[in-house]
């Protein structure tokens, strides 16, 4: 089968999208609802995911979740990807100290580990969901702004490109008329394997206890829940990171299959 790698990504995304816009209408229970009775319980005929310490359905609580890491994960993206190209056109178009100075800075953060900066950032800022947003577009940019600016850098040469410099065409005309158009396609490689980076992210600083907080669920808040009863509730951690791994791997999936797709010399 042609592409299947970008088929099998594409419906693994299709299939968690799909939970996350009918999550009211797919989850079996509320995913607040405590019966502390039935905490650490495991699957039966109704939970068939079983049940946290709280005794919440972790079924419920893995469907609403996953509107967590899709929201962050495609909000944070784009966002970075938006900024990114912008810096990146400004610093491949400008040149000289202009493109100096934005390099250099982009060496700075690239000298810190980017969860290592983003734990920093929501240390300052506070737990919560839109600080987890700010403090991972902080260094979410920095990809879109290599490559734009590398794609520049490359097509400033081309004939087409210097026909149109020498005919007067403005920077803004150059850059959204030439350079972008044909930059297209690595732009939205990066994309999708940023997005990828970014749910993992999102997923370590809940499991930190820096992301979104409780009772609103989240995969990687469910694994810190759940890392205490390894060994008597296994099922606590089990579902919540097998869900977080399809998802990465279903969005890497889609990335290697678009990266076929749009460079068809690109060899395994």
């Amino acid at each position: 089968m042609k592409n299947i790698n970008f088929k099998i990504g594409v419906s693994i995304i299709g299939f968690f999208a799909s939970a996350a816009l009918l999550a009211p209408l797919i989850a079996p229970f509320d995913p607040y609802s405590q019966e502390l009775l039935y905490g650490l319980a495991g699957s039966d005929g109704s939970h068939l995911m079983g049940r946290d310490l709280l005794g919440r359905d972790i079924l419920s609580r893995i469907v609403y979740g996953s509107r967590v890491s899709l929201f962050v994960g495609v909000i944070t993206i784009t966002v970075s990807a938006v900024i990114g190209v912008l810096i990146g056109g400004i610093a491949g178009s400008a040149g000289g100290r202009t493109d100096e100075l934005i390099m250099r800075i982009i060496d700075i953060l690239l000298a810190f580990p980017g969860i290592l900066l983003a734990i920093s950032i929501m240390a300052i800022l506070g737990p919560g969901l839109s600080n987890v947003i700010f403090a991972l577009c902080l260094t979410g940019w920095i990809g879109f702004a290599r490559i734009t600016r590398g794609q520049i850098l490359s097509l400033r040469e081309r004939e087409y490109v210097v026909a149109a410099n020498a005919s007067g065409a403005s920077t803004g005309r150059l850059i959204f008329k030439h350079y972008l158009p044909n930059s297209i396609a690595p732009l939205i490689i990066e994309f999708a394997f940023g997005m990828a980076a970014v749910i993992v992210a999102e997923a370590g600083l809940s499991f930190l206890g820096l992301g979104v907080q409780p009772p609103q669920p989240s995969w990687g808040a469910m694994l810190n829940e759940g890392r205490p009863f390894l060994l008597i509730a296994p099922h606590l951690t089990a579902f919540p990171g097998l869900c977080l791994m399809l998802l990465v791997l279903g969005i890497n999936l889609a990335g290697d299959g678009l990266r076929d797709m749009l460079d068809p010399k690109t060899t395994r």
